[in-house]
Parts: C-alpha cells; structure tokens; sequence
C-alpha cells in the first residue's frame, strides 16, 4: 500500500481556496492511499474510472463511476484504491450551503454532473470570475443539490473484534465461512454475533456479505478480468449464480455493466 509523503499530502491542506470551486486531479495507481485526514472546506470525490474505497469513522463507502461522496467540512476521512482510480477531487468552500447535510452521504451522479466536472478540472485555479467559467461552475454548485442520494453503501461496525472481522472479510473475498463458523471464531452464538451486528450496521451480517460482495464485484468489474474470474474470487462456485446475483441487484449482466463503463 503506498502512502503519500508528507510534501505529497501538503498539496492538500492549503490555507484557503483561491475561489468557491477549487478542481485537483491526479491518476491514482493500484494500492494507493491518502491517510485519515480533514479540510477547511467541503469535499466531493469523484472517480472517473476505477472505484474509491473511502473510510470514515464506522462506514466504509465503495465509490464506483455512478456515484460521488459528499464529505462536508470537517469530516476525517481516507481514500483508497485496489486497482487505480482518475481521481477529480472538488473542494468547495465552507460557506456552500447548496447540499443542506452536515453528514457525509453518497451521491447518484448525472451526466450532466459528469460534464460539468470534466469541464471544471481543466479550468486555471484562478479561473475568470465573469462570463463561461464561472457560469458553468455555478451551474455545478447549484445542480450538486438536485443529486440523489444512494443507499448502496457498506456500513462498518464500530466495535473492535466485529470491525476486524469485516476487514477479513473484505481481504479474502472468496470466504465462505457460515455465520455458525465466523460466531465460533469469535466464541460466541450465531444469534448473538447477528444481534451485535445488526444494531451496529443496521444490517444482518447475511445482508452486509452480500453487499460486500456486491461492492467488490463492482470494483473487480473495473479491472480486465473475466467474469468467471471474478465470480470465482468472489467465492461464487461458477460466473452463473454471480451473473444472477447481479443482475438481480442492477437489472443488467456484469458484462453489460462492464461495458457501459467503458463509454
């Protein structure tokens, strides 16, 4: 996993932003991660390709290209990528109040959203407060509220033995533990470890798997791989129980996913 230097890191705590939209861009490679950190300002993080996994204190969001996180001011939070990400990152300043939130939350982007944000990046940083660019910039502020929210994200439980658990889970994606397996590792009942575990996530612990498994599909989806490939490194026996699981969450085939990714 590579860390950024502290120089590298430095980029991203300037003082103030030179204006109400500030754009940085960088390719992510594979394993990389920006530590636990916090802004002035508010943060929107998109991928353009590649999916971010972003933790913030008891969640852990998986961000694919259809989706944007919201991390208001003040919100402490990392970013990490298994297999690279084109990274655009939006600061906007504090005094923004176009999403009325002070939590973070997951965003269903648009493509006009989409375009808006291309555009923007290649702006200068102190880009022309008369005439096209601070148009188009005040045209994606004020459409960011018009955003849905999603509820496809992964909740993290808080408490220690649970949350190294999960983070097992999550490295060994072909793990087929029962429920009855993972409680005896942890010496206790099936029913209790599912009860700790829905008042901490909201989930039952057969729920949260399946959308860990739904969210590293969509990761692995970014990458060349097969889809037999990637149902097998999922723990599904063949491609057809993991192709019917996904097209029963996305009403498309994880090829037709793939492919409208690539356009």
């Amino acid at each position: 996993m590579n860390r950024l230097s502290s120089t590298e890191l430095s980029l991203l705590e300037m003082a103030s932003l030179p204006r109400e939209l500030f754009v940085r861009q960088e390719v992510m490679p594979s394993r990389h991660f920006f530590p636990p950190h916090q802004h002035d300002w508010h943060q929107l993080l998109y991928a353009v390709s590649g999916v971010l996994v972003v933790d913030l204190t008891g969640e852990r969001y998986f961000i694919p290209p259809e989706q944007v996180i919201w991390l208001p001011r003040g919100c402490q939070h990392s970013v990490y990528t298994e297999y690279g990400a084109d990274l655009k990152s939006l600061y906007v300043k504090a005094e923004y109040k176009g999403l009325s939130t002070d939590t973070a939350c997951v965003l269903h982007i648009t493509p006009l959203i989409r375009e808006l944000i291309l555009s923007a990046a290649d702006f200068e940083i102190n880009y022309s407060l008369q005439g096209y660019e601070n148009d188009l910039v005040q045209l994606l502020l004020q459409s960011l509220a018009r955003l849905e929210q999603s509820d496809r994200y992964l909740p993290w439980p808080v408490a220690e033995e649970l949350a190294a658990m999960c983070s097992r889970l999550y490295l060994q994606p072909d793990n087929n533990q029962t429920t009855e397996q993972l409680a005896e590792l942890l010496a206790t009942t099936p029913r209790t470890l599912d009860r700790r575990f829905r008042r901490e996530t909201g989930m039952s612990l057969k729920q949260w798997r399946q959308q860990l498994r739904l969210m590293q599909a969509i990761e692995l989806l970014s990458t060349g791989q097969s889809i037999t490939t990637i149902a097998l490194e999922l723990g599904y026996s063949s491609a057809s129980p993991f192709i019917h699981m996904f097209r029963e969450q996305f009403g498309i085939s994880p090829a037709q996913y793939r492919k409208q990714k690539q356009h």
